[in-house]
């Protein structure tokens, strides 16, 4: 357990030092929301829920995605390709430490960066909940990320050190646009209000808009996350395994 903490604040520090990723996935969302919050107007209500609140959930979406993303795809790609996972299997630690590691440190950076978004939105924008709907919508924000933590592990299986920081990025800002983080969908065209009804991105911000207008948490939004959390999980470790069968062959 202590060698698995160890290697766990290991991860976290990897990332916080990384300065790329501190700045579009901590400190971007916060600017973006500052930002729009005040070029926008913060009388403008959308869907029920006042702009600084909507948005507010739409930045920590953003930066959630990110973490996921940015955080992990990337240096999957590299351990794998420069031979670390192979190195790890030589040690005592346990082979799946190398990955719920990186899963635990991800889910902690995800609390850090809701964390951020809520306290500006709070003490800056003058956000009010109650103490049960800011518990709620934080625990569905930074659980619903493992969905992106799933993603970028997948995308670090499927591209090379290289290729994969551009997949990431270019998911990362595809998913957050058609998905409605950037501009609310209600504002979008038809077509592209169609779109978001595919997007991971969407339901894991839905489930807080809705939280946050008394409508309830939707199954519909739990399902399609769970779904996506499914089949990002399984290709990734299918790749993984046919990785290592191809190397032990």
């Amino acid at each position: 357990m202590k060698a698995w903490l160890l290697q766990c604040k290991f991860e976290v520090l990897r990332n916080l030092r990384n300065r790329r990723f501190f700045f579009v996935s901590i400190l971007l969302p916060v600017g973006f929301y500052f930002l729009y919050v005040h070029l926008i107007g913060k009388s403008i209500v959308i869907d029920g829920v006042a702009w600084p609140k909507y948005y507010m959930i739409s930045m920590a979406t953003f930066g959630v995605v990110g973490t996921g993303l940015n955080g992990l795809s990337s240096r999957v790609a590299y351990e794998r390709t420069q031979g670390w996972v192979k190195l790890m299997q030589t040690t005592p630690q346990r082979a799946s430490n190398y990955i719920t590691t990186k899963i635990a440190a991800n889910l902690l950076l995800n609390i850090l960066e809701v964390a951020i978004l809520f306290v500006a939105g709070a003490a800056f924008e003058h956000v009010t909940m109650s103490l049960a709907a800011w518990i709620l919508v934080a625990i569905t924000t930074i659980l619903g990320g493992l969905v992106f933590i799933a993603l970028g592990i997948l995308v670090g299986h499927l591209a090379g050190s290289d290729a994969s920081q551009i997949v990431a990025s270019i998911l990362y800002f595809l998913m957050s646009i058609t998905g409605g983080l950037w501009m609310p969908v209600s504002t979008m065209p038809p077509v592209m209000r169609h779109i978001a009804n595919f997007m991971p991105t969407y339901h894991l911000a839905h489930i807080a808009w809705s939280v946050m207008g008394n409508k309830g948490v939707s199954i519909t939004d739990v399902s399609v996350l769970f779904l996506y959390l499914v089949v990002f999980t399984g290709l990734a470790v299918y790749l993984a395994n046919r990785r290592s069968d191809v190397r032990v062959a």
